[in-house]
């Protein structure tokens, strides 16, 4: 009887994380994509000083969202 319930514990644990990196991968897309289309203004923007602090606050932006996707992500 242990046995059948340990199986069973590993095989819900195995399908929680197995639907966490499905989640993530689907939410990494655009994450990945906005990232992607902001490099040219982040190679152009710091050379800039009027426009440095646009560059820092989309890289913060950057950051945010990739923090809230992977904190979102986790078991509660």
């Amino acid at each position: 009887m242990a046995t059948a319930a340990w199986t069973s514990a590993v095989v819900v644990a195995g399908a929680r994380w197995a639907a966490r990196v499905l989640i993530v991968g689907l939410a990494l897309v655009p994450v990945v994509i906005v990232t992607l289309s902001s490099v040219p203004a982040l190679l152009v923007l710091p050379f800039s000083r009027r426009r440095s602090a646009q560059a820092t606050a989309i890289v913060r932006q950057l950051i945010a969202w990739t923090r809230g996707l992977l904190v979102t992500s986790r078991e509660r």
